[in-house]
């Protein structure tokens, strides 16, 4: 073969790669926009993989079995189920049907028998004035006193026209339900005729935000309090004159504690800058993010720092794992192999939830360590086997990148395995930029981080987001600065539980 055949030959080789690569990404793109978004696989079968990962075979075995489904139907007995589980504090409002003939000549029959049956229904939100009145006294022996009044109650609003309730309801449904507060003014509109602009909407969700800041400041002191923290970001569009199309993308970068509070922070940037004004200086622990490139700049320093902050990265097996996942869907067969050494290391976890760090610990090094390394030299050979462009490969240089990270969590159980806790914590953010699209100015954004930081750690606490606002609306005014700790997510949760009835009271 000639030389010029030679590089013919390499020219062709390397086009097809080119031509697969892209075929990949464009069948990567329609499943991405058309199917399904799960990345559930089936649970392999204990003789598929090798002796040398024994430590597989006993996490597959030791798993729990799925749950039976349930049978679904419409039966008469499945109504009294149903409605014995509605709760019995429901006002109800009967109605009694009698045929026309018993309402003509009712002496001539007599009831044998009754038939009820239930169903919910909604009534529209109900408008009230709550009027306050305050009459002024004098004494009619001494005219010469001052006259004497009963103080005004301090509102979180001062000389605001929206009750603590009304406001705490437009900041669920726009945060948390996602309806813009224009289509709130609509509703209200259209239910009780009261007409209220969305400019004076806005002003004062702008004063219930910072009313209530000085409390989300302190529930961030006392997350980056603790040893570990997961930091994520994502974009939202702002509309700005400044920037050309009118709109740009900024950032929400988000932060929570493992079963505890989440912060959001709004900023224009996602440069690495940023993270070092949101972590605290001096801060030392363990910080769990993904690969993304912002964060890694921060953890090497950035370039005006120099010297890398003492902190230790905790990597995401989920990010990982959705990269095997990716390539075993594009036909690998050894990344779905791969993929299945993965999901036994999250059935080892699922095993581990009910045990505490130290238990955690003890288990991943009795059983995880051994799968690490096997899944290590397997990742190691496909990179020696395969091409750098294939699906693959990319996946295992990937993983091999962020080997470091993925190892702290073996020797900290109060590491989770992976980032999804803060994952899901951007979820209504998420879903809320699919509803209302961009933000309205810079102040929006800093006031939805807000407004997002009291209502996620409401929901990661189990606590209703709703009561809880309007408990915070109305304690705020009257609760000192320094005494604003008993007025987080974590105060209200912990005193609920203390006067919830225990299951023995309440049998």
């Amino acid at each position: 073969m000639t030389e010029r055949e030679a590089a013919l030959t390499k020219e062709v080789d390397e086009l097809k790669e080119k031509l697969s690569h892209t075929q990949r990404q464009l069948d990567l793109l329609v499943r991405h926009v058309f199917g399904k978004k799960s990345e559930q696989t089936p649970a392999p079968h204990p003789d598929e993989l090798d002796l040398e990962l024994e430590a597989e075979n006993e996490a597959i075995e030791g798993a729990p079995p799925a749950p039976a489904a349930k049978a679904k139907g419409g039966s008469r007995k499945g109504r009294k189920v149903r409605a014995a589980l509605w709760p019995e504090h429901l006002p109800v409002e009967e109605t009694i049907l009698v045929p026309l003939c018993v309402q003509q000549a009712g002496e001539l029959y007599r009831e044998i028998a009754r038939d009820v049956s239930e169903r919910l229904e909604r009534q529209p939100a109900r408008l009230i004035r709550k009027r306050l009145v305050r009459p002024v006294y004098q004494l009619t022996g001494e005219p010469h006193r001052p006259p004497v009044q009963a103080p005004a109650p301090p509102n979180i609003i001062e000389g605001g026209s929206l009750g603590v309730q009304l406001m705490a309801g437009l900041v669920l449904d726009k945060y948390l339900h996602h309806q813009p507060l224009y289509r709130q003014a609509r509703i209200i509109e259209w239910e009780s005729g009261v007409k209220l602009s969305a400019a004076a909407l806005c002003q004062s969700n702008g004063r219930l935000a910072d009313a209530v800041a000085p409390v989300v400041r302190l529930m961030a002191r006392e997350m980056w309090a603790g040893g570990v923290v997961q930091l994520d970001l994502t974009p939202v569009r702002c509309l700005s004159r400044e920037h050309a199309g009118g709109s740009f993308f900024g950032q929400m970068w988000v932060s929570a504690a493992p079963g505890g509070d989440v912060i959001y922070h709004w900023d224009k940037s996602k440069e690495a800058r940023v993270a070092a004004g949101i972590i605290p200086a001096g801060w030392s622990g363990i910080l769990q993010t993904d690969g993304g490139s912002e964060l890694a700049c921060y953890l090497r320093g950035g370039k005006a720092r120099g010297q890398p902050p003492n902190i230790t990265r905790a990597a995401c097996r989920a990010h990982v794992r959705w990269k095997f996942f990716e390539a075993a869907k594009a036909g690998c067969v050894k990344n779905a192999r791969l993929l299945k050494i993965i999901n036994t290391l999250y059935r080892i976890e699922g095993g581990a939830s009910l045990l505490g760090p130290a238990g955690r610990t003890a288990m991943r090094q009795r059983r995880s360590v051994h799968i690490m390394r096997g899944l290590r030299r397997r990742m190691e050979a496909v990179i020696r086997d395969e091409r750098p462009r294939r699906p693959a490969a990319r996946a295992c240089l990937y993983t091999l990148g962020q080997w470091a990270g993925l190892q702290t969590y073996l020797e900290h159980g109060e590491v989770p395995i992976d980032n999804n806790g803060v994952e899901n914590a951007i979820r209504p953010c998420a879903l809320g930029k699919k509803n209302y699209l961009f933000i309205g100015d810079v102040g929006a954004g800093e006031r939805s981080a807000i407004f997002y930081s009291l209502l996620g750690s409401s929901l990661r606490r189990g606590i209703n987001p709703g009561e809880y606002l309007h408990w915070l609306f109305t304690r705020l005014p009257v609760t000192h600065p320094k005494d604003h700790t008993k007025l987080t997510p974590a105060a209200y949760a912990a005193m609920h539980q203390q006067t919830a009835p225990s299951p023995a009271q309440a049998a």
